[in-house]
């Protein structure tokens, strides 16, 4: 491990011109080994002390102790997640199906439903449905409708077919007759109160011994608009006595007066979710259902009514349930803490919509490739940002270019220095060939954090790109060498831009270089020893989110 270490901080050292960070360093080796992240907390004293070493050095002997390693640019392959085999599946059979219920944004949790069932359907020359299980018009909105097929397609999701659960209003009425008349369900005049209460003390109403006459006469009452939301409702007929609560007489048809987005006022009855999505299986043929293991307890009321419509139930493969660490994911809960000012919106940099990383400025590519590394077990584990980030960094690392940016900033003056119009420096260190940026300087104009000026006042240190200074108010030039153990801190000039910079818990004001004008909306940048930021407006001022360290 010592010799790995070694080898992550001078490609880190080599990177930076000379100066290794630790904590990029960290998420090298947990990048490149994933299976040490427990362990990580263990060797973080070695990698500290090894930065130090390596930082004191010259660059040219970091430079030589890196070739030591025999490092080929273009051996390395890129490390590719698989899917396990899928039960039952033949090639070119195969069909796979994503029903959200357009009620909140997409978040990481959708996004690997839908991910792993489209590579699925993928892997087998299969097809692929998004469908939306839009029955309860109290809950769905247009603008989640949108928002998911967006946040679908920016992961580079293709379906063959999007489908409304709400365009077979009709077939689920005629379902809910055959069951009726098949004495498989009944209609119920039951209040809620007493339902619940029945269910938990394994009872049976009055109403399950209704007739097939009798409960196709109420059937036609509660369709043609006689009945009041609450006060009648249509129940499958399974066993109130069952050790599975859910499968205790479920209800499959109930009465909703509000406006649907899509239906307006055409409907008032509506299918719960396990009869809609038990006979959207059916008409959209279905061979395979990936889900979160949460449905796990409704497998068994949709067997039951695909059993007795005559449909044919697919291979059902639950999965653990994602989440990360102390982030919300239900809708409620977003929606009052947005109503509360708590977050900022669907898109806070706090939450893992899909909207909200997209503004962050993560990639989709890292997004998929994390979802996949997930697995499709049902065993559960604690995913944290940190392994989230470290998918990304991967992907980001290439692609963000370089840029200068203070924070807190305060000026100094640079005396007895050679006088120096601008540097130009690389936009990426890696990648010579996309060209230099120019910095321009004034010397007796630049800016520093006032951090850096507090822990380095009255010290050597040198300005990044430039030359060497011994920190003051008024700073004495101290030559170009580049020292053994010398700090490097980054600046701007007099020519610089204000910034804002949104971080998950909080806004910072900056200024920075003038090249981060020249940017367009959506550029994913590098603040030199900041982080990854997106950039997200230009006017009336700049504004970079920041998508992680």
């Amino acid at each position: 491990m010592k010799k790995e270490i070694l080898k992550q901080v001078l490609l880190n050292a080599v990177q930076y011109n000379g100066k290794a960070d630790v904590g990029a360093v960290v998420g090298k080796i947990i990048a490149e080994n994933p299976k040490i992240k427990n362990e990580i907390k263990k060797i973080i004293p070695e990698i500290k002390k090894t930065v130090k070493e390596v930082n004191s050095w010259p660059l040219k002997k970091q430079k030589d102790e890196l070739s030591k390693f025999k490092i080929k640019k273009k051996t390395k392959k890129k490390e590719k997640y698989e899917l396990p085999k899928l039960q039952n599946a033949v090639k070119g059979k195969v069909i796979t199906v994503f029903p959200p219920e357009p009620s909140k944004y997409p978040h990481l949790g959708h996004a690997k439903a839908a991910f792993i069932n489209y590579m699925y359907a993928k892997k087998y020359k299969g097809k692929f449905i998004l469908r939306f299980e839009d029955t309860n018009p109290e809950k769905c909105k247009k603008e989640y409708y949108q928002a998911i097929i967006d946040g679908l397609r920016w992961l580079g999701i293709k379906w063959n077919k999007i489908d409304y659960a709400s365009n077979y209003i009709e077939k689920f009425y005629k379902a809910t007759e055959k069951l009726i008349k098949k004495n498989k369900a009944y209609v119920c005049r039951c209040s809620q109160e007493k339902i619940k209460k029945y269910r938990r003390i394994k009872k049976s109403c009055e109403c399950r011994s209704n007739s097939v006459n009798e409960n196709i006469n109420l059937w036609k009452k509660m369709i043609s608009k006689k009945c009041k939301p609450g006060e009648i409702c249509v129940r499958l007929k399974i066993s109130m006595s069952h050790k599975n609560a859910a499968m205790r007489d479920p209800t499959i048809m109930r009465i909703i007066d509000k406006k649907h987005p899509r239906l307006s006022k055409k409907y008032r009855v509506y299918p719960m979710y396990d009869f809609a999505t038990s006979i959207m299986d059916g008409i959209e043929k279905i061979t395979h259902r990936i889900r979160s293991k949460e449905f796990e307890m409704r497998t068994g009321i949709q067997k039951f009514i695909q059993k007795n419509l005559g449909i044919k139930s697919p291979v059902v493969k639950e999965i653990a349930r994602f989440n990360l660490k102390g982030v919300p994911s239900s809708g409620r809960l977003i929606r009052e803490m947005i109503i509360n000012k708590k977050l900022r919106g669907w898109d806070d940099p706090r939450l893992t919509t899909l909207l909200a990383l997209k503004r962050r400025g993560f990639l989709p590519e890292a997004l998929r490739d994390f979802l996949i590394a997930t697995g499709v077990s049902k065993t559960e584990s604690i995913l944290t940002w940190d392994m989230l980030e470290t998918f990304n960094r991967k992907f980001i690392d290439k692609k963000a270019n370089r840029y200068f940016v203070v924070i807190d900033p305060i000026k100094i003056k640079i005396k007895n220095a050679p006088k120096i119009k601008y540097i130009k420096e690389n936009l990426h260190p890696e990648f010579p060939k996309r060209g230099k940026r120019i910095i321009y300087v004034d010397l007796n104009e630049i800016y520093i954090s006032k951090d850096d000026f507090r822990k380095y006042k009255n010290k050597k240190v040198r300005l990044l790109g430039l030359f060497n200074i011994k920190l003051n108010k008024i700073s004495e030039f101290c030559g170009n060498e580049i020292v053994k153990n010398m700090p490097k801190i980054q600046w701007v000039s007099k020519k610089n831009i204000k910034l804002k910079i949104i971080m998950p818990d909080k806004e910072i004001k900056a200024i920075g270089e003038p090249n981060i004008k020249k940017l367009k909306i959506d550029d994913v940048i590098q603040l030199l020893r900041i982080g990854f930021c997106r950039i997200d407006k230009k006017k009336p001022e700049i504004v970079l989110y920041f998508t992680h360290g």
